[in-house]
């Protein structure tokens, strides 16, 4: 975990591996979608509706920050707004560069128990970092669903396939937040299993017996952090009611991008439309193989979008949305890490320097 958040080189490479892709599959699009039709309408597009949408992202960030602060209390610990920020966008950025965005959490944990002032346990950390996916499974879970039967007779086109995938989004979804639910109720069976697969053949013929029970105890005491930060969020409930509204505002305001650059493109739509097709698309993204969905995420915008997105502007409309809504992030965590990196390795060399003294 120390490497992902330190090795400048490591994640250098995920950075320009994600662009790479996302880039090559951006201009692929446009190279097949532009004709001179492109150009023309290029000239009308509005720009304020372009700076509004970057606006919208700022300010989903400074939400999504709030939220991070909320849930971080209801464990009865304290962070402060900019420490969430910055928590907001380096684990942004390492599950940008990432294969299905599995960078994120470990680089929570680490900054919770490592890197803030009033540092975390290892097991509350864990129980933060792991239950504000869990709201947002819980929040799509609950409105994705309505919102598509609401709307489901403007997707006529291809209402099969979007009942299809976002049913199968769901189900997944639900047996994640089972298996956590299993995993605080019943610490113990969790420990066994853990046990278990601790002294497998396969396990120790590469661990020493001593490293296993080091590791075991450990696991053990985190576990039981682990439930007791449960317990801490079932007292402080409010909190953690208010860091689900949080969640909320924060994918209401994210959904409003994807409009605004219609608007900007001075297109024609269905709002209801565009919202149903966000819904599925960001229930799906996260099982995306590639670095934060590159490549895969560009091909499915423009499969999407190109019901009511003309042809000639579809290449140029999916690299606007996934600049504003992916890289203008991915590009802050980038600014954001290298700074909190070079601050470390400034503390550490001013310890070095008092130690030696």
């Amino acid at each position: 975990m120390n490497e992902l958040i330190l090795d400048k080189k490591r994640f250098l490479k995920g950075l320009v591996i994600s662009l790479f892709i996302g880039i090559i599959v951006i201009l692929i699009i446009t190279f097949v979608t532009t004709n001179q039709n492109t150009w023309t309408s290029l000239s009308y597009i509005n720009k304020e509706y372009l700076f509004f949408a970057f606006v919208l992202m700022v300010f989903a960030a400074v939400i999504d920050a709030f939220r991070i602060k909320m849930v971080v209390e209801a464990v009865n610990e304290k962070i402060t707004f900019p420490e969430a920020l910055k928590v907001y966008y380096i684990s942004n950025f390492a599950g940008g560069i990432t294969p299905f965005f599995s960078g994120t959490l470990p680089t929570q944990i680490y900054l919770f128990n490592k890197d803030i002032k009033n540092k975390m346990t290892l097991g509350k950390a864990t129980m933060v970092a792991t239950i504000m996916p869990l709201i947002k499974t819980l929040v799509f879970s609950i409105f994705a669903p309505v919102i598509f039967f609401s709307f489901k007779k403007t997707i006529t086109d291809y209402t099969i396939i979007s009942a299809i995938l976002i049913n199968g989004a769901i189900l997944i979804s639900l047996f994640l937040l089972f298996l956590f639910i299993l995993a605080v109720k019943y610490p113990d069976k969790m420990l066994g299993i853990i046990f278990k697969i601790q002294h497998l053949p396969c396990i120790l013929k590469f661990s020493k017996k001593e490293q296993i029970l080091r590791l075991l105890d450990r696991v053990t005491l985190e576990i039981e952090e682990f439930h007791k930060s449960f317990s801490l969020l079932r007292e402080n409930w409010i909190k953690l009611l208010l860091s689900t509204l949080y969640t909320i505002i924060f994918w209401v305001t994210f959904f409003l991008i994807t409009p605004l650059l219609l608007w900007g493109f001075n297109l024609n739509f269905n709002f209801s439309h565009v919202l149903v097709m966000q819904v599925i698309f960001y229930f799906i993204l996260p099982f995306m193989p590639t670095p934060g969905g590159s490549g895969t995420a560009e091909v499915g915008f423009a499969s999407l979008f190109s019901f009511f997105v003309p042809l000639h502007l579809l290449g140029i409309f999916v690299g606007a949305w996934r600049f504003i809504a992916f890289y203008f992030n991915l590009c802050i965590g980038a600014i954001v890490l290298l700074v909190e990196i070079k601050r470390l390795k400034n503390k550490k060399r001013r310890q070095e320097e008092v130690d030696k003294k």
